[in-house]
């Protein structure tokens, strides 16, 4: 083995702030948001946003930044952080989830990153033509679609590996493992620190481009006007608790890593609050501006209809196709979308290196070197597999999705009942330059854990008959598409048999390397403690278990995006909205600053 590591730390607040808001800032604040919104009551689908930003948001990334800092003493991977709470089998399993999610979401994120830089360098060179020459929408679409299939191999498994997309997803992996070679203060941080503000000034280039094209108000009256009657589906509220939780990356581990470099003097509250409002800013002023408006502006109500991956690869380009300037906006906008998801991805790969180092003792080069090789031989079958997207869309339920909620929930019941609400946060408050209300115990230890059991079991409830169903053969067979043979429905059924099993494996693997990790360095626990998770997994698992038997989830149908009952003008209660969704964020983002301004030195 080689001689331990150097310790490391961030060189300012500013930076760490930025770094943990830069991983959470994403592609789903672009993409993701607008089309959650306009499929899901478009303005109204911001009050249940905003409810789960302050009952799940704030005190998910609260929790991550305290145990953080407080799990520092003990060390910087996360079975380490969390050894002083927990013991035994339970500390091994929360450890392995911990670094085996970062892991593997990097592992197929990076091959969306690609995407990005694809679609950046085709507009900067002017090598992506989607226009048929007669004028015809459908055709502009058509070419659009087939331009995207084609460049990331979905039409044909293997197809992707031959092409383009290939040599840009080498690069991507090139310029993460560059970037955390590098260590937190002179890679992660440095970068940040340019990533983030370029990133604000090109959407600010593209969002003023979209404001002043002709009859936009059209475009943004389709993203916020509301639809006040789609409140009453529970879709509504699960699809934005949904995505307040993925776009600030809760249940990634990172910010809880990232944190544990800080001291006991240093502020968590004010600086986990600041990181996630500039997401929030990014995602409402960026995300809910230029997106849905101009998608629709220039496409009509079929906009509304795209997919994230169709919204972002299908339908923008045929909008820079029509736009005036569109090749060079084109150009911004995706160069826009490789930032965020660069900065996303880079951070997926330091709790998984710190893991490395402090696990086995081995030096930066080596530890970089190992994960180079591991996640560039996981990604391979992402990318050849890729038909219909059939590989990545299970890696994306179980690991970006199932995963994920399962930490966030661990973490929150761990901070409220195994710590305790009123331990933790007067723990949060020590250095702290903004104090949080006294009632905000009684919500992270009450509150938060039911939203977030609510919110699962019902996205358990409505997705994972249909994901299991997606691994059975016969089932595959019987409910095949028409065009679609029996044999590539059997086929489908066992690539998605075997990415299911690929996550079962890394996942053993990953726990055999805690378990050696944490070889003599447990400290003793009390019973009772260790026995909270447990019973808390366990009856979980059973209410759902019933619930799903006795009353079989059915599919009926998805809320009217189309808004057909609503005025196609911008409304005032959609422009109330929309002023004070922007006012929001703005204000609570202006507050963040002026405050880390005045406590800059702290």
């Amino acid at each position: 083995m080689s001689k331990e590591p150097p310790k490391e730390s961030w060189k300012s607040r500013t930076g760490l702030i930025l770094t943990v808001a830069s991983g959470a800032i994403g592609l789903g604040n672009f993409l993701r948001f607008p089309g959650q919104a306009v499929q899901n009551g478009g303005g109204a689908f911001l009050l249940p946003y905003i409810i789960s930003f302050i009952l799940v948001g704030i005190p998910v990334c609260i929790t991550e930044w305290v145990m953080g800092r407080m799990g520092g003493e003990q060390g910087h991977s996360f079975p380490n952080l969390f050894r002083a709470y927990l013991s035994g089998v339970p500390l091994r399993l929360l450890g392995t989830i911990g670094v085996t999610i970062p892991l593997l979401i990097y592992v197929y994120y990076v091959f969306v990153e690609a995407w990005c830089l694809a679609y950046a360098f085709d507009f900067v060179t002017g090598s992506i033509s989607l226009n048929s020459g007669n004028g015809d929408l459908n055709s502009l679409i058509q070419n659009s679609s087939n331009h995207f299939h084609t460049l990331v191999g979905a039409k044909e498994n293997g197809s992707a590996v031959q092409g383009k997309i290939f040599y840009a997803t080498l690069a991507c992996f090139l310029m993460n493992f560059i970037l955390v070679y590098r260590g937190i203060a002179k890679g992660l941080e440095v970068f940040a620190k340019i990533a983030v503000p370029s990133m604000l000034i090109c959407s600010v280039i593209v969002l003023v481009r979209v404001l002043t094209l002709d009859n936009i108000e059209l475009g943004l009256a389709q993203m916020w006007n509301p639809n006040w009657s789609a409140l009453g589906e529970a879709k509504v509220w699960i699809s934005a608790a949904g995505q307040i939780f993925f776009t600030l990356s809760a249940g990634f581990g990172i910010a809880l890593v990232f944190s544990s470099y800080l001291k006991k003097e240093n502020d968590v509250i004010l600086s986990s609050v600041s990181a996630a409002s500039l997401n929030e800013f990014v995602e409402v002023a960026f995300g809910g501006m230029i997106t849905i408006p101009v998608a629709f502006l220039f496409l009509g109500v079929s906009a509304t209809s795209f997919g994230t991956f169709g919204m972002g690869f299908i339908a923008l380009p045929s909008v820079f196709a029509l736009m005036p300037g569109g090749s060079f906006f084109g150009a911004i906008w995706y160069f826009v979308l490789f930032l965020a998801a660069l900065t996303s991805s880079v951070t997926m790969l330091q709790p998984v290196i710190v893991f490395l180092e402090e696990a086995f003792h081995i030096r930066r080069r080596t530890s970089s070197f190992i994960l180079f090789i591991f996640t560039f031989g996981l990604s391979f079958p992402i990318l050849y597999f890729n038909k219909n997207f059939n590989a990545l869309d299970q890696a994306d339920f179980w690991v970006g999705t199932v995963l994920i909620y399962i930490l966030a929930t661990l973490q929150i019941v761990i901070f409220g009942w195994v710590i305790g609400a009123k331990k933790g946060l007067e723990e949060g408050h020590k250095g702290a330059q903004a104090h949080l209300p006294k009632f905000f115990w009684w919500v992270i230890q009450y509150v938060t854990p039911a939203f977030l059991l609510i919110v699962f079991g019902m996205f358990l409830y409505q997705n994972l008959g249909s994901y299991m169903n997606k691994m059975d053969v016969d089932w595959m067979i019987v409910n095949a598409p028409v065009g679609t043979s029996a044999e590539e429905a059997k086929f489908q059924a066992l690539i998605s048999r075997y990415v299911f099993l690929a996550i079962i494996a890394v996942f053993g693997f990953v726990y055999l390397l805690v378990h050696l990790s944490l070889k003599g360095k447990e400290e003793s626990k009390n019973k009772s403690t260790n026995k909270v998770l447990p019973i808390f997994l366990g009856s979980f698992i059973l209410i759902l278990a019933f619930f799903m038997n006795i009353f079989p989830y059915k599919e009926t149908g998805s809320v009217k995006a189309a808004f057909g009952s609503v005025s196609p003008e911008l409304t005032l209660d959609g422009a109330l909205i929309m002023w004070v969704s922007l006012g929001l964020v703005t204000l609570l983002s202006l507050y963040c600053v002026i405050k880390l301004f005045r406590t800059r030195e702290a």
